[in-house]
Parts: structure tokens; C-alpha cells; sequence
């Protein structure tokens, strides 16, 4: 049987693990065969990588010739930088995307947009749960229900779900934690 010593530390290495924040991808904007300039096509770039809750993007460029803009759909399709919901101009600039949906990002530089510097963005639920913890229902694909005996998930994806393995690490730390309660 084990020690008390090693069942209190696999206690702790399981509810550590249970309430670990999975951290996204990085992706370095029109990378690799760009960056944020006006040679780069962005819908092209953006169709070929499924974004996550928790990714993140980076745009790499030169101060002094763009800067990076995010705004609404209205701002991306009339290339307008007048109502800006961020304004970046680092150069080197990390862009979360902490929620569900379209994030919309234009160069502010005029005539820059309207030359093709303008990425849009679909942020889906991932394998991690939503910043908060719960549930992630992007509208991708129907919801499944995944149970366990007095245990409810609900799912994009069974087979991926970070909500299910959350479950199972949840359910073998209380297991951990009672067996150590009745030593």
C-alpha cells in the first residue's frame, strides 16, 4: 500500500492537473511566407488555421510603415479606422483571442486596408475550457452530452473535449482526496 506521503503528493500533482489553464497556439500573422504587409493574403491565411479560445496572434511588422487596428465587421468592410476597438503600433504586437466569434484587424494607414491589409478572424472552442471555466458552444457543431454518474458535460466534440478530460482528472482527484480522507 502506499505511504500517506505519496498519496498526498499524487493528491496534489491530480488537482494541480484539474486546474491547469491550457494555454493556446501562436501564430505569427501571414507567417510563414509573409507577415503583416501588403503582400499577404489574409483570407487565404486565415482559411488554412482553425483558432482556438486561448490562441494567440502576433503581428510582426515596421512601425513606421503600419500599425495594427482591430474593429468591428462595419470598420473591416469599409476599411475604417475612425471607431477602433484596439489600436497596436509596437511592431511586435500579441493579440489574445479570449473570446468566441469574428475578431476583425486592419492596417490604420490609409489606403493600406483597401490594398488587402485586413485579416479576419473565427475564434471556436478548442480542447480548453472557456476563460472562466464551463462550457464552450461555438455553434461549429451540435452539442453532444457526455454523463457520468452525477456528472453532465456538454460537448462540441466527445473525442477532443476538454471538458471531458477535466471531468475524469476532477472525478480521480476526489477519488485521491476520499481515499486519503478514510486512511
Amino acid at each position: 500500500m502506499m505511504s500517506l506521503e505519496r498519496m498526498s503528493l499524487l493528491a496534489v500533482v491530480v488537482v494541480a492537473a484539474a486546474f491547469t489553464t491550457v494555454s493556446g497556439a501562436s501564430y505569427g500573422v501571414g507567417e510563414p511566407n509573409g507577415g503583416w504587409d501588403m503582400q499577404t493574403n489574409y483570407t487565404a491565411w486565415a482559411s488554412s488555421i482553425n483558432f482556438h479560445l486561448g490562441d494567440q496572434l502576433v503581428f510582426k511588422y515596421s512601425p513606421a510603415a503600419h500599425d495594427v487596428v482591430e474593429v468591428t465587421k462595419a470598420g473591416y468592410d469599409a476599411c475604417s479606422a475612425a471607431s477602433p476597438v484596439a489600436i497596436h503600433r509596437t511592431g511586435q504586437d500579441a493579440v489574445e483571442l479570449n473570446r468566441l466569434g469574428s475578431r476583425y484587424f486592419i492596417c490604420g494607414v490609409p489606403g493600406h486596408c483597401n490594398a488587402g491589409m485586413k485579416l479576419q478572424v473565427r475564434t471556436r472552442c478548442g480542447s480548453a475550457l472557456p476563460p472562466g471555466g464551463g462550457v464552450c458552444l461555438d455553434g461549429s457543431s451540435p452539442p453532444t452530452i457526455i454523463s457520468s454518474p452525477g456528472v453532465i458535460s456538454y460537448s462540441s466534440s466527445p473525442a477532443s473535449s476538454g471538458i471531458f478530460s477535466t471531468v475524469i482528472v476532477t472525478m480521480a482527484a476526489t477519488t485521491v482526496i476520499l481515499i486519503l480522507l478514510m486512511v
